[in-house]
């Protein structure tokens, strides 16, 4: 920035004897440039380790004299030479310029350019403002200097870079990069860069143009993107978008775009960077994460949905299987039972529905002790409208409860458990002398694919079991028996798949279990479906059958006259066939 011009030189000897006058009086409109820098990156570099420190601008140096200046620590003629011809300079070209002009941008990057040196405008085009900079070692092949001279002299070329866009001669230019950051914002694509520039005279494939797109952001490549490296733009609207989903949930488009036009991203980028998004979904207008997993899609039929959804609801979202849905529904934490049908997220705060028993016993405590049936079905049917009332009073007749007087209460050990009917009133069950007891099971479709089997309250009762209590049978395949306070119909056997197996069993085959009720032991037995009668009393009755109803009497334990009727009313109308 030091003039050349012979003319400096003649007017430093004109002055150089003035060495006890103001500056202010010995540069002719220094007060016109009095709050400008004073442009140290151009002056030796001594003047800024020397005089740096106390004169900032040309304001601070006014009261000074050339003898003051030479005469401060390390002072030098030479550097306050240097100095004085900078103020005239900067007083020439700010007279020369007009801070009003209207100037285009390429006009006014051109203008800024042609101040740069030749070694200073090729060092900062190739590795300051470029869109790609180049290493270190090509600019130097390219300046055909040694690679440690490009390091030494980078900064501070770029130094000097930014003293001549703080002069005000060049304010034209930080206002066209204010405008291009303000129309591309923090994120943007190359193509709208592009256009951008375009709209400004320049391309982006030029110097000027590239130099422009710098001082606006600096923008650089990330990914598909050009972002805003000191605004972070990429990571910005990521963590944006992350709070707006942890917000919302299933956001729509219009609020998304809203949340990232916070950042000053344009609403058109905006909209194209939701849609770039990885992970994320559209249905409709709304936008959910969209996992891999049926849990993760799961979840977001929830968020879409708001408001607990059954399991075929979210089935049907998703395009998903209903059963595994259910799978994930169960087992995964992030989800909770809200009705009987109906599923919630977990953080939405909901209570969690535990079942019909469990809902009437919590009802039964909070008022006390005992509630009126009335009251218990009024506030289930209106709490959990996916409830019948068949089946709140169905729970009420459970093991678990005692009703006396239209009121209900828990059932305590003094209460003792109900009645139950005898063995010959179970479908499928006799006696074998005094500690065996057998079981017909018909092997059906929910039996073959793992489905838990049922025992009768008859059948459980002759088995030593009670409501509340659990029970162990080893065999080939141990067999373990348990009675819920809850059940509405009876002790719960498990799965028999695995057995039905290794029987060998098909559908509509029949597994007899032998239970031996004095040592805890049991043993299987298959008919095959089809099978005739009396082969199919034998397995049932454990012996060899000489008089059908003989036979069955003893197994029944009732009088043989009694066991047609018996026989009928049990639902066994095939085994008639044998007393006739």
């Amino acid at each position: 920035m030091v003039s050349e011009h012979l003319d400096s030189a003649a007017w430093w000897q004109t002055i150089h004897d003035l060495t006890e006058t103001p500056i202010r009086d010995l540069v002719a409109g220094l007060d016109e440039i009095a709050e400008q820098a004073i442009p140290y990156g151009w002056l030796p570099g001594r003047a800024r380790t020397f005089y740096g420190t106390d004169f900032a601008t040309w304001s601070d140096l006014a009261g000074e004299t050339i003898s003051s200046l030479v005469n401060r620590p390390k002072g030098g003629i030479g550097t306050v030479r240097a100095i004085m011809i900078a103020a005239r300079d900067a007083v020439a070209l700010a007279r020369s310029t007009r801070l009003d002009e209207d100037l285009d941008a390429a006009t006014a990057i051109h203008r800024l350019l042609d101040r740069l040196t030749d070694y200073d405008h090729k060092l900062l085009s190739a590795r300051g403002w470029a869109l790609n900079p180049q290493t270190i070692p090509v600019t130097a092949r390219q300046l055909g200097v040694a690679p440690v001279n490009v390091q030494r002299n980078q900064p501070r070329a770029d130094r000097r870079f930014r003293e001549l866009l703080a002069d005000p001669t060049h304010a034209a230019v930080v206002d066209h990069a204010e405008d291009l950051r303000h129309r591309l914002g923090p994120l943007t694509h190359q193509h709208t860069a592009e256009r951008a520039l375009n709209d400004l005279g320049l391309d982006l494939t030029t110097d000027a143009g590239q130099l422009l797109l710098h001082l606006a952001g600096p923008y650089s490549r990330r990914d598909t993107w050009l972002e805003d490296t000191a605004a972070q733009g990429l990571r910005a609207a990521s963590d944006t978008l992350d709070a707006a989903f942890a917000k919302t949930g299933a956001p729509t488009t219009a609020a998304l775009i809203l949340e990232l036009e916070a950042l000053d991203i344009p609403p058109q980028t905006a909209s194209e960077f939701i849609h770039s998004r990885p992970g994320l979904r559209r249905f409709g207008d709304r936008w959910v994460r969209w996992g891999p997993t049926t849990a993760d899609k799961t979840e977001a039929a929830l968020r879409l949905s708001g408001v607990p959804a059954s399991a075929a609801l979210i089935a049907a979202t998703i395009g998903g299987h209903e059963r595994s849905v259910r799978d994930v529904l169960y087992s995964d934490p992030r989800f909770t039972r809200a009705t009987k049908q109906t599923w919630a997220l977990r953080q939405w705060g909901i209570s969690e529905y535990i079942g019909v028993f469990a809902e009437i016993a919590a009802r039964i405590d909070t008022a006390g002790g005992a509630i009126s049936i009335k009251a218990i079905v009024d506030d289930m049917t209106a709490t959990f409208p996916d409830v019948a009332e068949s089946s709140i009073r169905s729970y009420l007749s459970t093991p678990g409860f005692v009703i006396d007087n239209a009121m209900v209460r828990r059932r305590t050990e003094s209460d003792g458990w109900p009645t139950v009917a005898p063995l010959y009133a179970a479908r499928g069950a006799f006696h074998n002398g005094r500690n065996e007891i057998r079981i017909a099971i018909a092997v059906d479709y929910d039996l073959l694919r793992g489905s838990g089997q049922t025992l009768s309250p008859a059948t459980a009762t002759a088995l030593g079991i009670h409501p509340g209590q659990r029970r162990s049978f080893s065999g080939t395949h141990d067999i373990d028996l348990f009675w819920r306070l809850s059940a509405t119909n009876g002790a719960s056997v498990g799965s028999l798949r695995g057995l039905a197996t290794a029987l060998g069993a098909d559908m509509d085959d029949t597994i007899v279990l032998a239970f031996n009720v004095r040592d805890s032991t049991v043993k299987a037995t298959r008919i095959r479906a089809g099978e005739n009668v009396r082969q199919r009393l034998r397995v049932l009755l454990g012996k060899p059958v000489r008089n059908p109803v003989a036979d069955l009497a003893r197994g029944l334990r009732c009088q043989p006259e009694e066991v047609a009727a018996l026989l009928g009313r049990r639902g066994d109308a095939e085994l008639l066939e044998a007393t006739l």
